[in-house]
């Protein structure tokens, strides 16, 4: 300044010229002041511009932030429907309440409360804080009101609602509890130990800098874990079985009961009980290796979605059937904030319910051929009855049938009407899984999971005479009509003998085809087996589809055996071999044949439908499955159709019908005294199989004899003569047939008109 101290000593010359003072302009320096201040200050405010107007929705997103869970809808699988639309197996559904875990705890999450109270205030009126606490006192209330709700709409008490929600919200934090101490256990420092002493330089230098890294890679908060695990951002269940007007409330209403779902759940169900079940098979959840033979067969992936523990066809319609009655999963996506609360849902597919299996059973058939097996079950044999007596010279224990089998189909079609077994089992013992009752039938010797109509391989006994029949007519090698003296035995009258023969040391005297399938004369069949030889009988056989499976669509059929010389030994079929003679024990169904009863119901169709073999099915062809065009459905569907059997004549058929005819109405045949009925005309055989305990009954036959519609056949395992044991039940079950309209009744009574002839 001009009037600043001044040195006397100092030259007035030096530094003389023009030079700048910050004194001689402050103006400038005020300005130069104002400007330093400025500067920061406009960059705040341009940061804070920036922030609140470019970078607000950026910031904003964190809280806004949402996230995508992709959620699967279960499926319901097809059902299984009787032919009157009765359901014999579907699946039944069960609706579960599920409640956001949040609106669940007590106390209540103070954050979500106060999330939820938010949003409802202006921003000024947030900051107040008496004004926040009431709002917070709304959101309390409304979940009290919720729980209330639910309470009166369930019909339960409040207290047990409340015990539920305790429950879940005690495991929840069990769960967390745990995740927190494998946390803490994972992200633990590990102290060092008076034994580091003893390390190398180097390995206390390695331990050392490894412990500072860590102290300064991991934050200290970090070691409290989560806050929230993915169970506090769920739905969980806190009741089951709710009913159908609930779910449809709780659905209908969603603004009235917040922070809810209504969770589908599905089981296997046998609303038949034990009615067909060998037929209707069962459902099991699917196991690891069933899990990964599935994963090599579809390597380009399973169509069908199976999982571990789906429920899978294991056996039955349900094992044969599963690729059309197996329901697919469905997937939606499920829109949630940053608290698990869902804002949106979207439909990615829709789930595909399987189809219905429509079927050609009929309910009150199958009750009733089950009912009669139940009765024949519990009727006391002696062990060697054949036919209508007790042979001598063998122990007369007292015994029960071991099981019985009784099938009916359309003779046209190969339709199954009727295909009962017994002993049964409730399926829906597989589904409830009663242990004690599932031990109990596992320890039956009787076997009740075998499914005898298609399983069972038994010697047939004199049934099989009906194809011994046609071969040795179609040999030409014994004329139906050339009558034939029966002796009683065939070379020694120890051996080879015929029933009277046994008992009264008589023969059956001068017999023609037709008296010998009426008396069911061994003799005439010893004959004529010997006559022909035993290929040609085995080759009819064979035409008639014995020893060969029916190609029904039920899975594990059982082919049986039917001895042949033509067929050689193998390590896999160890079966005695073939002996010269063992064709006069094949003329009569015995030795080493064994059949099943489809497979003689199949040849007992074929004499009645003019000489074809039907496929038998339960698959009705009008049910949905049929429209399925995939290569496996149009086969089953071609295999349907009745194949001619080569080289049988119309003239041969009528001779042995005669013959089936009269064994049932003549008064000497077998089953006049136990099958004829006066409605309608009845065709058959009896049979009786000897075994080294108590015989095989039989009888296989078809009505109406004029015109036949069904062919049946009736097997009691181990129950005696078929005569005395199974005509009667084959009698009960076409008096059911006639009551039904199935069987019209025959205008004539066919037992005068045989006994006139």
């Amino acid at each position: 300044m001009l009037n600043s101290p001044r040195s006397l000593f100092v030259d007035k010359t030096e530094g003389a010229g023009p030079a700048w003072n910050v004194d001689r302009n402050p103006q400038f320096r005020l300005m130069l002041l104002w400007l330093v201040m400025l500067v920061p200050i406009l960059a705040i405010i341009v940061r804070i511009g920036q922030l609140q107007l470019g970078l607000r929705d950026e910031f904003a997103s964190a809280f806004l932030q949402t996230w995508e869970t992709l959620e699967e809808l279960p499926a319901r699988d097809g059902r299984i429907l009787a032919a009157d639309g009765s359901v014999l197996a579907g699946d039944l559904e069960r609706y579960d309440l599920a409640v956001y875990y949040p609106a669940i705890q007590d106390p209540p999450d103070d954050e979500w409360i106060k999330a939820k109270a938010k949003p409802r205030l202006s921003k000024l009126d947030r900051k107040d804080k008496n004004k926040l606490a009431a709002e917070k006192k709304k959101v309390l209330h409304e979940r009290d009101v919720l729980w209330q709700q639910l309470a009166d709409l369930a019909e339960c008490p409040l207290n047990q609602l409340l015990e539920a929600r305790q429950q879940e919200q005690a495991r929840v934090e069990r769960k967390k509890a745990d995740v927190l101490r494998r946390y803490r256990e994972r992200h633990s420092r590990p102290a060092l130990t008076s034994s580091n002493s003893n390390l190398a330089a180097d390995s206390l230098w390695s331990v050392a800098w490894g412990r500072v890294q860590q102290y300064f890679a991991e934050p200290a908060e970090d070691l409290r874990g989560p806050r929230l695990i993915r169970e506090e951002l769920d739905y969980h269940v806190v009741m089951t079985d709710i009913n159908t007007e609930m779910k449809a409330e709780l659905e209908a209403h969603p603004e009235r009961y917040p922070y809810t779902r209504v969770l589908i759940q599905s089981r296997r169900s046998y609303p038949q009980g034990a009615l067909a079940s060998h037929l209707i098979g069962m459902r099991k959840p699917l196991t690891n290796e069933q899990w990964h033979a599935r994963k090599q067969k579809f390597p380009d992936g399973d169509p069908l979605e199976y999982r571990v523990g789906d429920p899978c066809g294991m056996s039955g319609l349900e094992l044969s059937y599963d690729s059309q009655l197996k329901g697919v999963r469905g997937r939606q996506v499920l829109v949630k904030n940053r608290r698990g609360e869902i804002l949106e849902t979207r439909l990615v597919r829709p789930p595909q319910h399987g189809r219905d299996l429509v079927l050609t059973l009929d309910t009150e058939v199958q009750e009733r051929a089950e009912q009669l097996l139940d009765a024949a079950l519990t009727k006391v044999t002696r062990t060697g009855s054949v036919d209508l007596e007790t042979s001598a010279g063998r122990s007369p224990d007292v015994t029960c049938p071991q099981g019985g089998c009784v099938i009916a189909l359309d003779v046209h079609t190969g339709a199954i009407l009727a295909a009962a077994s017994a002993p049964r089992f409730d399926l829906n013992l597989l589904v409830n899984s009663e242990f004690e009752t599932w031990d109990e039938a596992m320890a039956d010797p009787r076997s009740p999971f075998l499914s005898r109509a298609t399983q069972m391989a038994i010697p047939p006994g004199s049934v099989f005479k009906i194809i011994s029949a046609v071969a040795s007519i179609e040999t030409g090698k014994m004329p139906p009509d050339s009558p034939f003296p029966c002796q009683g035995y065939l070379d020694r009258p120890d051996k080879h003998r015929c029933l009277p023969f046994r008992h009264q040391g008589v023969g059956h005297g001068d017999v023609t085809l037709a008296d010998a399938l009426c008396r069911s004369c061994n003799v005439y069949f010893y004959t004529a087996a010997r006559r022909m030889g035993p290929q040609s009988l085995v080759d009819w056989a064979r035409k008639f589809g014995i020893g060969q499976a029916t190609g029904i669509d039920l899975p594990s059929e059982s082919g049986g055996h039917l001895p042949a010389p033509d067929v050689p030994l193998t390590a896999e079929v160890r079966r005695p071999p073939w002996r010269s003679g063992d064709e006069l024990g094949l003329a009569i169904g015995q030795g080493s044949l064994l059949v099943t009863p489809l497979q003689m119901a199949r040849a007992m169709a074929a004499v009645a439908n003019d000489g074809s073999l039907v496929t038998p099915h339960l698959a009705a062809d009008s049910a949905p499955v049929s429209l399925d065009h995939s290569s496996a459905t149009q086969d089953l569907l071609r295999s349907r159709e009745s194949q001619p059997i080569q080289g049988l004549h119309q003239e041969t058929l009528d001779r042995v019908r005669e013959g089936l005819t009269m064994v049932v109405h003549h008064p000497r045949g077998t089953g006049y005294k136990t099958v004829r009925m006066k409605e309608v005309t009845i065709a058959g055989k009896t049979g009786t199989a000897e075994t080294n305990g108590v015989d095989h009954a039989w009888f296989a036959g078809y009505v109406p004899a004029e015109k036949p519609r069904i062919a049946f056949v009736v097997v009691i395992q181990n129950g005696g003569g078929g005569g005395s044991v199974a005509g009667p039940v084959a009698h009960q079950f076409v008096k059911k047939l006639v009551e039904l309209g199935l069987v019209t009744k025959s205008t004539e009574l066919v037992s005068d008109r045989v006994q006139r002839k």
